[in-house]
């Protein structure tokens, strides 16, 4: 968990953390479109059962969660916004929510689950979701 929260303090409004000058030839390993399904683990009555396509979209060190693949489409706007370290760990946030996620990049494959609120933690209700994502075309975009 602590290292989830310097990666989550990134994605809260000050950008991401200054990088090094070998940072940018790191991030670039992981540019590319990533494939996968948001699958929900909430067990509320009004969370939904199947999973969901989504892409994530990474270009030098920022990542974008979306739920269609076009970058442009004029009613797609990310669901989430983040940062990817050069080691690959992952921090995603929602404007204007609570939401947010962690996850690591390994290969060609993405990872991430969602970060409860703490109501959600105490409640037990709320949906939340881990994602499973595998990159595309199997090089930087």
């Amino acid at each position: 968990m602590l290292l989830i929260l310097p990666l989550l303090a990134g994605c809260a409004g000050e950008g991401a953390a200054p990088q090094s000058p070998a940072a940018p030839e790191a991030l670039a390993r992981f540019n590319g479109l990533y494939q996968g399904q948001q699958i929900p683990v909430g067990t509320a009555a009004n969370c939904r059962k199947e999973p969901h396509t989504v892409w994530f979209r990474i270009r030098d060190g920022l990542v974008e969660l979306r739920t269609s693949r076009h970058r442009h489409s004029a009613v797609q706007r990310p669901v989430m916004t983040g940062t990817v370290t050069p080691h690959g760990e992952i921090a995603l946030d929602r404007d204007g929510s609570e939401r947010r996620a962690a996850g690591r990049i390994a290969g060609d494959r993405l990872s991430a689950a969602e970060i409860p609120t703490v109501n959600a933690a105490q409640t037990g209700d709320g949906c939340s979701y881990r994602y499973e994502a595998a990159r595309m075309g199997g090089g930087a975009s």
